[in-house]
């Protein structure tokens, strides 16, 4: 219960730190998804279906602020975070260079499926702007990755089995 907890309490400051003081953070009037960089690197660590399930949270919570196409988000975060959870089954957890890259990756693949589905509905959007955005979302990931991977450790985001 501890670990729902916390992770519903980081996803919403997260949320409130995306959608009210990155702004002020713009570079060229593009700024990264904190809430995105941490459904990735959560993920990498916890696997595709516990992330998958933060990743579905996080869409909604982004999709409050999106008016688009309402769902574009959950759907994009769902995929993403289950590609996330794909990748950290792979890898040494602990080690930095592959989730900041993956989260490069991950980050750019859910600008482009939202760059085309915008595209499709006749929304226009710089593809430029997608880019940036996720070396920007790389850049973050690279700082916050010690502190995502130290919480992944903590007793009580283990999994308990009971036997």
């Amino acid at each position: 219960m501890k670990k729902v907890l916390v992770l519903l309490v980081l996803s919403i400051l997260f949320f409130v730190v995306d959608n009210f003081f990155m702004p002020f953070m713009a570079i060229g009037g593009v700024y990264p998804s904190i809430l995105l960089v941490f459904c990735i690197l959560y993920s990498i660590q916890n696997g595709k279906w516990e992330g998958m399930w933060l990743g579905v949270f996080c869409g909604l919570l982004q999709d409050l602020f999106f008016t688009h196409v309402f769902g574009i988000n959950v759907i994009t975060n769902m995929m993403v975070c289950l590609l996330a959870g794909i990748i950290g089954t792979n890898i040494f957890k602990e080690k930095k260079l592959i989730p900041v890259v993956s989260c490069f990756a991950l980050s750019f693949l859910k600008g482009a499926v939202i760059f085309a589905i915008l595209y499709i509905v006749d929304i226009k959007m710089s593809f430029s702007r997608v880019l940036f955005v996720s070396l920007y979302d790389m850049v973050v990931a690279f700082f916050m990755f010690r502190r995502v991977y130290d919480l992944c450790q903590e007793d009580y985001m283990q999994i308990q089995w009971k036997f």
